[in-house]
C-alpha cells in the first residue's frame, strides 16, 4: 500500500511503502539543487520521516539561495580535520600544529558523533567530565575542547559548514586552584645567585680542558677533539633578559642578532604565536654574545656563518626540541646556588619560569602592560597580566608602605 503526502515538487513527495514482511517505510522523492531525482529511505515513523523530510528540502532550499554551507553539516569531522590542518600550515608553526592534531585526533576518537550535524554540546560535557576523572588538568582539557571549537570556526568561516554546534559552549573555569603545574619567579637575590652558579659552572667546564702549554705562547686551548666547551652564561642571561621561550631563544641565529643596535630578532616561523618580533638586547648581554663568537668558532674548527646557531650545547651542537638535557643543567645550577626547586606553597622553577621572572622585573621596575606584552609576544595584555606577574608579599609590602608614607606625611601636616 501506497500512501502519499505532499507533492512531487517542492516539498518532495513522501510515501508510505510496504516491502515484504517487514515494516512499512516512509521514503522521500525528491529533487536536489541541481534539478536531479532522488528516492530515499528515510524511517519505519511517520513523524521522524517528516522531520527528516523538513532537514532535507531546508538543505536543498539554502544552497539554492547560495547558503551551501547548511548542506556541510553531513561533513565528516575527520575530513574537516584534514581540511583545517592542511590550511593551518600555512599560518602556525609545527609545534602547534602537532598538538592540535594530536587533542584532535584524541578528541574525536572519543566522542560518538561523526558528522558535524551529530555533534552536540552535551557529548563535549560528557567527555570533559571523564578527562577530568582520569585526572586531565582543567587546562588540558579546555585546550581540547578549545581546539574543536575553532576547527569548527574556521569551517564556518570558510563555508564548509553553516553552523558550529558548540559555539557557544563555556570553558571550564580555570583558577590558581585548578592548575596542576604552578610557577614562581626568581628574586633579584636568587636572580644573582643562579648567574654566579652559572658563570662558575662555566669556569668548571673550562678548567677541565685548559692545558698549560710551558715557554713564550703562555696559556692556550688545547682542542681536544670537540673538548673545548661552549659557555652557558649568555645562554641563561638571555632567557633572563629577554623572556623568550625555549624553542624561540634556540632557534636565534647570528643573522638574527645585531650587536650594534642591541637586539634580537624572533622570526614568525619559531615563535608560538607565528608573528616576528623584535627585542632590545641590555648592554651586558650585548658584550657576552660578543665574546662568545670566537669561542664558538674554535669549537666548530671554523669560521661562524649567519646561519649558526646563537646558543649551542656546551658541547658545541644545537639545542634539541623539547630536551631534557636543559633540565638537567638547569637543577644542577639550582642546586649550586642554594635555590630550591619547588617552594613550600608548591610552585615550582623549570627553564619556563624564567620567563615568568623576565615579566614580574618588568611588573616591579613599572613598565607599562603592553610594554611586557610587546616584549613577551602575548596577544592579548591580559594574558601578560593573569599569568606572567608574580609579585611577592615583598613588593606588595612596598605598595603598602608608600600609603602608610603617604599618612604619616598628612599627619604631620594636620598636626
Amino acid at each position: 500500500m501506497i500512501q502519499r503526502l505532499g507533492r512531487a515538487y517542492g516539498p518532495g513527495t513522501l510515501e508510505r511503502v510496504q516491502r515484504g514482511d517487514g515494516a512499512p517505510r516512509w521514503t522521500l522523492t525528491w529533487s536536489d539543487a541541481q534539478g536531479k531525482r532522488h528516492r530515499q529511505s528515510l524511517s519505519t515513523d511517520r513523524r521522524v520521516a517528516e522531520r527528516l523530510r523538513s532537514e532535507i528540502i531546508r538543505s536543498r532550499d539554502m544552497e539554492l539561495a547560495g547558503l551551501g554551507g547548511e548542506a556541510g553539516q553531513e561533513r565528516l569531522l575527520n575530513e574537516i580535520l584534514g581540511l583545517y590542518l592542511s590550511d593551518l600550515v600555512t599560518r602556525a608553526v609545527s609545534e602547534h600544529i602537532r598538538n592540535v592534531r594530536s587533542r584532535l585526533e584524541r578528541l574525536l576518537a572519543v566522542i560518538q558523533a561523526t558528522r558535524v550535524r551529530d555533534l552536540r554540546p552535551i557529548e563535549l560535557l560528557q567527555y570533559r567530565a571523564a578527562r577530568l576523572k582520569e585526572g586531565a588538568s582543567v587546562r588540558t582539557v579546555n585546550l581540547d575542547t578549545d581546539s574543536l571549537r575553532a576547527m569548527l570556526t574556521w569551517a564556518v568561516r570558510v563555508e564548509l559548514i553553516a553552523l558550529n554546534p558548540i559555539a557557544r559552549l563555556p570553558r571550564l573555569p580555570e583558577t590558581e586552584a585548578t592548575k596542576r603545574c604552578r610557577r614562581r619567579a626568581l628574586s633579584e637575590v636568587e636572580i644573582t645567585r643562579f648567574l654566579a652558579a652559572a658563570a662558575a659552572d662555566d669556569r668548571a667546564n673550562e678548567e677541565r680542558v685548559r692545558k698549560v702549554t710551558p715557554g713564550g705562547g703562555g696559556e692556550r686551548w688545547a682542542l681536544r677533539g670537540r673538548g673545548l666547551r661552549v659557555p652557558q652564561h649568555a645562554l641563561w642571561r638571555a632567557f633572563l633578559e629577554t623572556g623568550c621561550r625555549y624553542g624561540e631563544l634556540v632557534a636565534v641565529t647570528w643573522a638574527d642578532v645585531d650587536l650594534e643596535r642591541r637586539t634580537i630578532y624572533l622570526r614568525a616561523e619559531n615563535t608560538k604565536a607565528g608573528r616576528s618580533r623584535e627585542i632590545p638586547l641590555l648592554e651586558g648581554l650585548v658584550g657576552e654574545l660578543g665574546a662568545l663568537q670566537p669561542v664558538q668558532a674554535l669549537v666548530l674548527l671554523r669560521p661562524l656563518r649567519p646561519c649558526d646557531r646563537v646558543f649551542l650545547t656546551p658541547e658545541g651542537c644545537p639545542w634539541c626540541m623539547p630536551s631534557n638535557n636543559i633540565m638537567r643543567i638547569f637543577d644542577r645550577l639550582l642546586e649550586a646556588a642554594g635555590i630550591d626547586r619547588v617552594d613550600p606553597q608548591g610552585r615550582k622553577l623549570d627553564v619556563h619560569a624564567l620567563r615568568h621572572t623576565l615579566a614580574t622585573r618588568l611588573a616591579r621596575s613599572g613598565a607599562p602592560l603592553v610594554q611586557a606584552q610587546q616584549i613577551l609576544g602575548h596577544s592579548d595584555p591580559k594574558l601578560t597580566a593573569r599569568v606572567y606577574s608574580h609579585l611577592g608579599v615583598e613588593d606588595l609590602r612596598g605598595a603598602l608602605e608608600r600609603i602608610g608614607a603617604q599618612v604619616r606625611v598628612a599627619r604631620r601636616e594636620v598636626g
